[in-house]
């Protein structure tokens, strides 16, 4: 569909494109994901300059309604909450930042204390080592999405305990203020159900279901520096993963082998 520009009114071509995609966008034309034209392919159909269609991309970019992956084009955003598979180590924070979606931080627990065994394990601390133990929720448009409870080294960020994590975030603080290198993690995914406590907290029904995920995150030294647990609930969230099929016919990427029970289901002590 090409829209009726008016070349003539007092309305800048590039704002009626703007507001042509807003309406593509909003009526479904394109969907979450979809992958526009290519910006040379796009001023062509519409019969204007290259640097008009980018300045109406751009726009709409930071408005979080359009996301531009170099190398690949640019896309309809996803209004949900997803956590990629295999890419960046990215988290909830930052996908809401990236798509301009405001959210609020509530801390529920902020101590330094002797985290649970399978923490204390997952980040190597010597028996007895404290830890900072994090509570939060993840608050958007007034509606819980994510419960998370993050274990971090202690002895790496001294004095961490007095930053107010209501308005700060986890991974910004250790590469800002403690010059950390976050450099990978991994993540583990389990389908579960709520029980009374965490239905509670996320203002659903007991017995829904929700989104485990388990996260360790490590330095570019190869220590852990933050283990973390997070639920939310399953209507706020979903995977996604970007594949890419190798010239011999395989898909490349990694691998994920889906075992009943997860080996570290047995002893989930809770994030």
């Amino acid at each position: 569909m090409q829209p009726a520009l008016e070349r003539t009114g007092p309305l800048p071509i590039y704002k009626q494109i703007e507001e042509w995609m807003r309406g593509q966008i909003a009526g479904g034309a394109w969907p979450e994901h979809f992958k526009l034209p290519a910006e040379t392919d796009l001023a062509a159909h519409l019969k204007v300059s290259r640097g008009t269609v980018r300045k109406a991309i751009a726009q709409l970019t930071e408005d979080g309604l359009l996301l531009q992956i170099h190398g690949r084009g640019t896309f309809v955003s996803s209004r949900t909450l997803e956590q990629p598979l295999a890419e960046r180590l990215l988290t909830f924070s930052d996908d809401l930042i990236q798509k301009n979606i405001p959210f609020e931080t509530h801390v529920l627990e902020q101590t330094l204390a002797v985290p649970p065994q399978r923490a204390a394990s997952l980040l190597a601390l010597p028996a007895g080592a404290r830890a900072l133990c994090l509570k939060r929720l993840r608050i958007v448009a007034g509606v819980t999405h994510v419960l998370l409870h993050n274990y971090v080294v202690y002895d790496r960020c001294p004095g961490i305990e007095a930053v107010d994590f209501n308005l700060e975030r986890l991974f910004e603080t250790l590469e800002k203020r403690y010059h950390l290198e976050l450099d990978w993690g991994s993540r583990y995914f389990e389908a579960q159900t709520a029980d009374e406590e965490l239905a509670a907290l996320l203002h659903i029904q007991p017995c829904e279901p929700v989104m485990y995920m388990q996260q360790i995150a490590y330095l570019s030294d190869g220590s852990p520096i933050e283990m973390s647990d997070m639920w939310v609930g399953g209507s706020h969230f979903r995977l996604s993963v970007n594949v890419k099929r190798s010239k011999s016919g395989g898909l490349t990427g990694d691998i994920y082998d889906y075992v009943s029970p997860p080996s570290w289901a047995a002893d989930h002590d809770g994030e």
